[in-house]
């Protein structure tokens, strides 16, 4: 057998190998943990995009931050009454929710940073009837609309 065309048949066969390799793990995906868009619950999103929508329920709504997304991209609250959002953080980085009269507008509150597994509440004051915008400070396309109405 001539050696040059063994080294190239071995040298292709490396190369097939190192390129079936680099494919498959662009193709594969993360360890499991986000939920197709087609397998979320309602009211929740799949990871990285924006979701549904969350109801001020008896005062209260909870938001959960995961994948560097919230759970929901609106707030529906009642006009004229305070709620409490809590945020819960099932992300590896930090996150809070504030909330703004609009995007580059006046902050009505800002929340409290917190880390991976820990949870925080912040008290909305009443607002009147229309949208306002929220967001994470720290990771600002976290973002949402406040429909009060």
């Amino acid at each position: 057998m001539n050696l040059r065309f063994f080294g190239l048949r071995r040298a292709a066969a490396i190369g097939l190998t190192t390129l079936l390799a680099f494919a498959l793990v662009a193709c594969s995906s993360d360890d499991g943990s986000s939920t197709p868009a087609s397998e979320a619950p309602a009211g929740s999103q799949a990871a990285g995009g924006n979701g549904g929508t969350a109801t001020v329920s008896n005062g209260e709504v909870t938001i959960t931050a995961a994948d560097l997304a919230f759970d929901a991209s609106t707030i529906e609250a009642p006009a004229g009454e305070a709620f409490t959002i809590t945020l819960v953080n099932n992300d590896s980085a930090p996150h809070n929710i504030s909330i703004f009269t609009e995007k580059d507008g006046d902050a009505i509150v800002q929340g409290e940073v917190i880390n991976q597994g820990e949870t925080v509440t912040i008290e909305v004051p009443a607002q009147e009837a229309g949208e306002y915008y929220f967001h994470c400070d720290v990771h600002p396309d976290m973002s949402g609309t406040v429909v009060v109405g």
